[in-house]
């Protein structure tokens, strides 16, 4: 699950950038494609990760249901917000201190997006 968690924080974090950076006014039809990823964690998560608040849980939920009015109404804003200040949040939580690290080497090394 780790690499799955990895991927899909990489996914949204690209996302973002990409709406931001090329101004791409189709963030939340974008995110259609990682729906099943997205499906896969939150399940995952309510299933196998207790002993938590149930807040933590029902706000997760929230997340969710903002995804879903995202999509229907092709709401980029709370899309992103959800994804990026709400989702990206929980993945953070099963994110070691060294992927962090290796990632902002990386950047500041100039190494990510290049291809050897």
């Amino acid at each position: 699950m780790k690499e799955k968690i990895e991927n899909l924080y990489e996914t949204i974090n690209f996302l973002g950038f990409n709406a931001t950076y090329s101004r791409n006014n189709n963030y939340a039809q974008n995110t259609r494609k990682i729906i099943p990823q997205i499906q896969e964690f939150v399940q995952w998560f309510l299933t196998d990760i207790s002993g938590l608040e149930e807040g933590v849980y029902l706000n997760l939920i929230d997340i969710l249901k903002d995804c879903e009015t995202a999509l229907q109404e092709d709401d980029n804003v709370l899309m992103m917000d959800a994804l990026e200040q709400g989702l990206s949040e929980y993945l953070e939580m099963f994110l070691s201190e060294e992927y962090f690290r290796e990632k902002e080497t990386s950047y500041v090394n100039g190494n990510a997006g290049q291809e050897s």
